[in-house]
């Protein structure tokens, strides 16, 4: 699995304020995630969000949350971190030419949320839209600072591959 993040975070009037790219990591409760659909026990990713780490991801992928301070640190986002993702948001396309089945996603963070200095994000499935998060990949990028007047859009693609895959053994 592949994924890539485009966040824009754009002004009222639509002008484009700050541009990242990224290519995620998996994380392990990620990857656990996936792996329960075969049993029936899992649950759809059905979240994107953002935080303020930027701390690298170790050798063992198990973050479990994107961060988001205790008030009143100074560096805590200011409104919602996360953003609801409804099933008809997905998309799903094969690229036969590179074998891969790809999802893709987007939601715009409005004005109001994650107001601060973002610099993770990640897709989530969380229970019900509530309760305790799966946090299912993470990207970490350059500082982005969010004002009230500012609205971020993320655009996900996620990429399967299929066919012979010995070569990842």
């Amino acid at each position: 699995m592949r994924g890539r993040i485009h966040l824009q975070l754009r002004d009222r009037d639509g002008a484009l304020v700050a541009e990242r790219r990224a290519t995620n990591s998996v994380m392990r409760g990620g990857a656990e995630l996936v792996a329960n659909l075969f049993t029936g026990d899992g649950v759809p990713i059905n979240r994107m969000g953002v935080g303020t780490s930027d701390t690298p991801e170790t050798d063992a992928f198990t973050t479990e949350a994107l961060t988001n301070p205790p008030e009143p640190d100074a560096s805590r986002l200011e409104g919602a971190t996360e953003i609801a993702l409804a099933p008809e948001e997905f998309t799903v396309s094969v690229d036969e030419t590179h074998r891969l089945v790809k999802v893709r996603c987007h939601a715009t963070l409005p004005e109001s949320a994650a107001v601060g200095t973002l610099r993770e994000a990640g897709l989530l499935a969380r229970p019900d839209g509530e309760g305790d998060a799966v946090l299912y990949n993470r990207v970490t990028f350059s500082p982005i600072s969010k004002n009230d007047d500012h609205e971020l859009t993320m655009f996900w693609e996620v990429s399967f591959p299929y066919g012979d895959l010995q070569w990842m053994t």
